[in-house]
């Protein structure tokens, strides 16, 4: 008896992982790389429009996991170059995550989804020329050797 009740045991065990492991995921990996190039596009777009004079961007890093079957977290990181005033360059690095969700579509077979927040953890800026500060503040010069500066917002 104790044998039998095992065996059904090993086969509920065995037939729950193999539903587990083979079921369709909701949400597949061209959704995933499609949301992740849209996003990077729309991240870098809306740098451009607020800093006019920023260049060089670069994506370091960005991902994307299921939250449940209608939200994803979206995670990043970007560096790009700005101008200064005075003509200095900073080399600027954003951390930031997103929050989408699944949207209505008239069409079956697209899927939409709908940034609800993004957010900017942190930022570092590193100065491609660094500035000598002298203590009675009348002079200013431009050093050779670039300086670090890491801000948290």
């Amino acid at each position: 008896m104790i044998k039998l009740l095992s065996f059904f045991v090993f086969l509920f065990a065995f037939l729950g992982t193999w539903f587990l492991f083979n079921s369709r995921n909701s949400i597949g990996i061209d959704v995933h790389a499609g949301i992740q190039s849209k996003l990077s596009i729309m991240i870098e777009d809306t740098i451009k429009k607020n800093k006019p004079r920023s260049s060089n961007f670069r994506l370091v890093r960005i991902f994307t996991e299921k939250i449940d079957d209608n939200k994803l977290n979206a995670k990043f990181t970007f560096k790009y170059d700005d101008q200064m005033d005075d003509n200095e360059t900073t080399s600027q690095t954003m951390n930031g995550e997103a929050i989408l969700s699944r949207g209505l579509s008239e069409d079956p077979q697209i899927q939409k989804w709908i940034v609800q927040s993004v957010k900017t953890d942190s930022a570092s800026l590193e100065f491609k020329e660094g500035l000598v500060i002298s203590s009675d503040g009348n002079s200013t010069v431009r050093s050779e050797a670039p300086v670090e500066e890491k801000k948290t917002e």
